[in-house]
């Protein structure tokens, strides 16, 4: 008898896909609130956006130039204001994907305010396409918005066809929406080594971390990403 048109349940849990029960349980219909509602920051200079658990470590190693502004803890966002400077950042990890949209629109007031933003985001390196053979530990790439002025970054662009998702990629959208600049710097990276000396040096020019303060741990030798 042929099935042609017919409705077929599955006969077994192991046809349906790894997310539909927990999508069915935890809809992303909620909106994401603040724990202290944000404060108008008047010309906010730079917003840095740091997306992923190596990156967002920084700040917690240098709380001497960093103060924490405001949270939302459920997606691991956090927000801060440097001492020094009127320039806020932005550490983001261990998300879920879904809520990618949201959560930009959360950071909207900070992001469209801001004068410039940067992003920061890693990539495990075998993500990396390319037709040219590099046997490099970390590759750099840069995305900009059209208005960008990023000729501090001595980095090639982002190519085809690598793209880039989640909460950096929905902030430089926002922006190029808004006509603002942006730019994203792509770090691709061994993740079997705990330490990335592009990253930390780089960080270092941004004055986000002293060069007292690099950044040494574990994390990247982590299960998560292998």
């Amino acid at each position: 008898m042929s099935l042609f048109g017919e409705i077929v349940e599955p006969t077994s849990r192991t046809t349906w896909e790894d997310w539909d029960d927990d999508f069915a349980q935890n809809p992303f219909n909620t909106q994401l609130e603040w724990l202290t509602p944000l404060e108008s920051n008047g010309n906010i200079k730079t917003t840095f956006i740091l997306e992923g658990r190596y990156l967002s470590n920084c700040i917690k190693q240098a709380q001497e130039l960093a103060e924490p502004i405001s949270s939302i803890d459920s997606v691991n966002l956090k927000l801060y204001k440097l001492k020094t400077d009127n320039v806020l950042v932005c550490t983001i990890q261990d998300y879920d994907l879904l809520q990618s949209s949201d959560i930009v629109e959360a950071l909207r007031p900070v992001v469209s305010k801001s004068n410039n933003v940067i992003s920061l985001l890693t990539k495990p390196l075998p993500d990396y396409q390319s037709t040219s053979l590099d046997s490099s530990m970390c590759i750099v790439r840069k995305l900009s918005t059209t208005t960008a002025q990023d000729n501090q970054f001595n980095f090639k662009n982002l190519e085809q066809p690598n793209i880039i998702s989640g909460v950096s990629a929905g902030v430089t959208f926002l922006r190029e929406h808004l006509n603002l600049p942006a730019t994203v710097l792509v770090y691709y990276v061994d993740f079997s080594n705990d330490y990335v000396e592009e990253i930390n040096c780089q960080l270092e020019k941004l004055k986000l971390i002293e060069t007292s303060k690099r950044i040494h741990n574990n994390i990247l030798s982590s299960n998560l990403y292998i």
